[in-house]
């Protein structure tokens, strides 16, 4: 698979890679397609139109190879204002930056342009090339490295070294050359980490090989073999092989040149501006929200739900511009807004963008580059101003983009209900392997917990539905002192939360020592019953009947034959012993006296030790009461683990082995 561009020439060194891309900037013919091929013997303008014009017209890229022999990605960009479109979509993957400007021409139009997109983007380390030099006298260039001193002083290049340099004699090469390596091992390698991403630069065919896609790739890393998928298209292929820098390769690494062979795919249904990435994790969207900074070059304040072009990875489409915290925004001002797209993206959180607009009421002509941000998330859905719970929430993604484990934190804070490890993959774009260190962590932290069937919430959703069952409790003694607590699914029936969510909020109150469990009983701690005397005198007789009743305890309605009481009145005290853990309600409706049960647990440990299994007979015999008692008894013994139902026998369950010798 021949490469695009030209390789670096060789050495007996074997060159290693470093996944970091260079790329220049600057106002158009100002020498940085020139620049490019003294620094990497490569041709990059390879159109008959650029060779016709003498213009940089689309990206071109080439591979440099530094002083200690590692190779990086260089990308040009066209200078021209007419081709600001293809510059932002190269200055997407770039991490140095090498900005340039003619000591003849010096600062101009496409310079701040160009400077303020790279700012835009994030961009943190580069240096300046000052070519043409040997146009111009000694005081000219002292001139010019001033006023670009004065132009960066409160940039991210403002440190940053300024070098002379001629492209057509040479000097001054070997200076921008140290410098450059200097620059490139001060910054850090792109990390690898999370799936794989890379917007589409270009794309051609081979023959006998079928498509070809380059780019650099955002996030991750791919291997041969491996499936793809474009968006939005949702076509997908295989990585037959793969080059990086020109060269054959096994992996491709963000912030690398890669082109991958894809003979699956038609490559009429790919085009610049496509992601194409790891099959079925980002959707394309058509609302997002971000945090977007206004430049100060901008004369007057935007208003809510202008127009522009949205710019980000190599893709470019309009979008309005709703406004999140106020009605306008004003030069050098930030503000959450929402990204409403004329046609869907594939936006991942973290991608950074640049607006361009038409300003005329500004006195501005033409397209020019007001802003940009960060993507913060992708709901989808209309957002409406001064939300306060949204505008959190979008503070607490944009704080949380550069902290894989503050984002996986922040998506689960954010959802109501537990979310899979799959979903929670998903929303982090992570490998497996990458979120499973990072739950593990917040786990361990006390900020995750894992649910029994696998899920994982946020820490604070199991407190709140905590203290929501506790206000429901409180609510409930004052409204029946007689009664000692709530019944599970009585209590559970009050919350607006999934089954789990209530199961592990019991639980961490209970710990917590909030909330006290009786069986199935919660009540508030500490909290003691309030009964009338007559009341508690009623309950009393009640437990001693059925004490006394032993394994065939007495119906609600023998029971107000016996004591002279309404039914009513007898089921409540039933219920209010129960609550108690005095009377045990076993299945079918019938009660007996908790003694009654543990005494019924001896026996069933009786018939054990004589045998292996015992049956609903020998149970009852054993008793000595009809089957009418002996079933529903042993039947609450099964939901006990206590006995283990097969056909007619019983063995012994998990809790009776714990007392078998």
């Amino acid at each position: 698979m021949p490469a695009q561009s030209q390789q670096a020439p060789p050495n007996a060194m074997t060159p290693t890679r470093k996944n970091i891309m260079l790329g220049t900037a600057g106002h158009v013919d100002h020498g940085k397609t020139a620049l490019v091929k003294l620094l990497t013997g490569c041709e990059t303008d390879t159109l008959t139109e650029e060779k016709q014009r003498g213009l940089t017209i689309d990206l071109g890229f080439a591979p440099c190879r530094l002083s200690d022999n590692r190779v990086v990605g260089v990308v040009d960009v066209p200078g021209h204002v007419d081709f600001i479109r293809n510059m932002v979509a190269g200055a997407h993957g770039v991490d140095v930056v090498i900005l340039v400007v003619a000591a003849d021409d010096g600062i101009m139009p496409q310079t701040h342009e160009h400077l303020a997109i790279l700012s835009l983007m994030g961009l943190r380390h580069g240096l300046v090339a000052l070519t043409k030099i040997d146009l111009v006298a000694a005081d000219r260039r002292a001139t010019r490295i001033e006023e670009i001193r004065r132009l960066l002083a409160k940039t991210f290049l403002a440190d940053a070294p300024i070098c002379p340099i001629s492209n057509a004699t040479g000097e001054g090469f070997d200076g921008f050359f140290d410098a450059l390596n200097d620059v490139v091992s001060a910054c850090e390698p792109r990390p690898c980490s999370g799936l794989f991403r890379v917007w589409v630069e270009d794309v051609f065919t081979l023959r006998g090989q079928g498509t070809v896609v380059t780019g650099i790739p955002s996030s991750g890393a791919v291997r041969c073999g491996e499936r793809l998928e474009l968006q939005p298209s949702g076509v997908a292929g295989h990585v037959r092989r793969m080059q990086v820098y020109g060269e054959d390769a096994a992996e491709g690494r963000a912030g690398e040149c890669v082109a991958l062979n894809l003979p699956e795919v038609d490559h009429l249904s790919v085009k610049r501006g496509l992601l194409l990435c790891a099959p079925e994790t980002i959707a394309p969207v058509g609302m997002a929200e971000a945090e977007l900074c206004i430049l100060e070059s901008v004369r007057n304040p935007v208003e809510d739900f202008f127009e522009a072009h949205l710019h980000v990875g190599t893709a470019a489409v309009m979008t309005h511009v709703a406004l999140l915290e106020a009605a306008e925004l004003a030069a050098g001002q930030k503000q959450m807004v929402q990204l409403r797209l004329s046609q869907p993206l594939p936006l991942a959180p973290g991608e950074r963008f640049v607006l361009r607009a038409n300003l005329p009421s500004h006195g501005q002509s033409g397209l020019t580059t007001i802003g940009g941000g960060r993507i913060l998330g992708a709901s989808n859905a209309r957002l409406r101003r001064k939300r306060p719970w949204t505008l959190s929430a979008l503070a607490a993604r944009r704080d949380a983009l550069n902290a894989p484990a503050a984002w996986c934190e922040q998506m689960l804070r954010e959802s109501t209900v537990p979310l899979s490890f799959e979903e929670l993959r998903r929303k982090c774009l992570l490998r497996p392997d990458e979120l499973m260190v990072l739950v593990e962590s917040l786990e361990g932290r006390g900020r995750v917990i894992r649910l029994p069937g696998g899920a994982f919430v946020h820490f604070s959703l199991i407190e709140t539905a905590g203290h929501k069952m506790l206000g429901a409790l409180q609510v409930f003694h004052t409204a029946n002192p007689q009664r000692v607590g709530m019944e599970r699914d009585e209590l559970f029936a009050t919350m607006s939360a999934p089954p789990e969510i209530c199961v592990a909020a019991a639980a961490f109150m209970v710990k917590a020592g909030r909330l006290e469990r009786k069986g199935t009983i919660f009540t508030q701690a500490g909290w003691s019953v309030r009964l009338p005397d007559p009341e508690q005198e009623l309950c009393e007789r009640v437990a001693a009947t059925f004490k006394n009743a032993g394994w065939a305890g007495p119906s609600s309605a023998e029971l107000s034959g016996a004591l002279a009481f309404p039914v009513e009145r007898i089921d409540k005290s039933m219920r209010l012993l129960a609550e108690r853990g005095v009377l045990i309600r076993l299945p079918q409706g019938a009660f007996i006296h908790y003694e009654a049960l543990e005494a019924a647990k001896q026996v069933a440990l009786g018939l054990f030790k004589k045998r292996a299994s015992f049956s609903t007979m020998d149970f009852r015999d054993a008793l000595g009461v009809s089957r009418k008692y002996a079933v529903p008894l042993l039947d609450y013994l099964d939901t006990l683990r206590f006995t283990v139902r097969c056909a007619n026998q019983r063995t012994p369950g998990a809790e009776a082995r714990k007392l078998m010798p």
